[in-house]
């Protein structure tokens, strides 16, 4: 029973540090920008440091790919240990690194370069411990587990803001913005601790004496393009409402508000939060009633409640209606969200899994979804196209509804095999 309450968190910590760190550049973008990309127009500026925040997602379906194929090969732990390492040293470099004005065209490359590596890792770390959680869940219960995975990753998010939000206080350093950095530094470096000492996943070890391909993502690319493609589409579709409402929201507070950071370090925070409650219920709904008709559900309704919404954003620009927006976006996130994992997790057997997922998700995420900010706010800046966000969640809407419309064709695989004794309540298999 230990042994398994350490698997489960060993997961959890990992996917706790990727939101921190993600989350924490996005919110402190707006911060960042001149620091980093000092420039005489301010939107000029973000639109620099958001691309630096996109970069980190370019490199996402490579790391996927990476790990992917560790996770496939050599086993779920192995990859996962490998991530949360490499991806501490970035978050401690970021925390250490001179600004421009202190090493010149030095600090923006380091910065990039930086993002890059946190991409490569977190390309296999979230999907890679969705299924090692799932992989341990109970016959029914894997929307439950895996949207209190994803739940643990708005916890991260929590965690970032709020000691952000602490950091930025008047009472601190001009240098406190580097604090959150070097904790989440620490945060890695407990949770490469507690994943060295962990039990494989018991679908792998059951799985191992079966015929692996050399380069699983090449078997994959031969017989599955269709699991393939409809796990990228739905990946870009749970990551385009996160980044436009946390993000963007951000750009329009801090452009149009003039909002100080610590407000939006607040407002963020309760969209996590509110995001935490509502996954593990969704996820419970998800098990009773369907993936599918979940996620098609959510997928209509932002379709058609797209539009509207920023309309009235976009006449009546305010602090109260922006929260309202992310209340609204974070429901139908939730929805959509709860029941991910677990349904790619059927597309593939055990040993594509890792790399399907890990590849497909990720490459979702870097062509739509972690640069869904920068796109929006260059079509808002450059083409005076105020209702982009509207139009952008319509496109993803319509995307998601295609992908799981597509991929409910696919015969689906189990996502689990057989009964695993011992584990916690609610995430055991009976």
């Amino acid at each position: 029973m230990k042994k398994n309450y350490k698997a489960i968190i060993a997961a959890m910590v990992g996917n706790v540090l990727e939101y921190y760190d993600v989350m924490l550049y996005g919110f402190f973008a707006t911060m960042l920008a001149p620091m980093f990309f000092p420039s005489d127009n301010q939107v000029t500026s973000f639109i620099a440091s958001l691309g630096t925040f996109a970069a980190g997602f370019v490199m996402r379906p490579i790391g996927g790919m990476v790990f992917g194929h560790l996770g496939d090969r050599f086993g779920r732990q192995y990859a996962l240990v490998l991530a949360i390492f490499l991806v501490t040293l970035p978050t401690l470099t970021i925390g250490l690194l001179p600004t421009y004005a202190e090493i010149g065209i030095a600090a923006p490359i380091i910065l990039v370069a930086c993002r890059l590596l946190q991409g490569l890792c977190v390309g296999g770390e979230y999907s890679g411990a969705s299924i090692f959680v799932i992989e341990y869940s109970k016959r029914g219960k894997e929307c439950f587990a895996g949207s209190v995975l994803t739940s643990t990753g708005h916890f991260g998010g929590v965690l970032g803001t709020l000691i952000g939000f602490i950091c930025t206080l008047s009472f601190m350093p001009v240098w406190g913005w580097r604090i959150p950095f070097l904790i989440g530094s620490l945060m890695g470096l407990l949770g490469f601790y507690i994943r060295t000492r962990v039990n494989e996943s018991p679908d792998f070890i059951r799985a191992k004496d079966e015929k692996i391909e050399k380069i699983p993502l090449w078997g994959i690319l031969k017989k599955r393009k269709r699991n393939l493609f409809c796990t990228v589409g739905i990946g870009a579709t749970s990551l385009i409402p996160i980044y436009m409402a946390t993000v963007y929201m951000a750009f329009l507070m801090t452009s149009k508000l003039q909002l100080p950071i610590s407000y939006i370090m607040l407002c963020n925070t309760a969209f996590s939060l509110f995001t935490i409650i509502l996954l593990p219920s969704m996820g419970v709904l998800a098990d009773k009633i369907g993936k599918e008709k979940m996620m098609i559900t959510a997928c209509i309704a932002s379709f058609l409640i797209a539009y509207p919404l920023f309309s009235y954003l976009d006449r009546n620009l305010s602090l109260q209606n922006i929260l309202f927006v992310q209340a609204v976006i974070a429901i139908l996130n939730a929805v959509f969200a709860a029941p991910i994992m677990a349904l790619l997790t059927t597309y593939f057997p055990v040993h594509e899994r890792y790399s399907g997922i890990g590849f497909g998700y990720a490459l979702g995420g870097a062509l739509l979804g972690g640069t869904a900010p920068l796109i929006i706010t260059t079509l808002t800046d450059k083409f005076d196209l105020s209702l982009a966000p509207a139009y952008y969640l319509m496109l993803s809407a319509l995307l998601g509804m295609v992908c799981v419309v597509w991929g409910s064709k696919i015969g689906h695989t189990e996502s689990v095999s057989e009964p695993s004794l011992g584990l916690p309540p609610g995430l055991a298999r009976s």
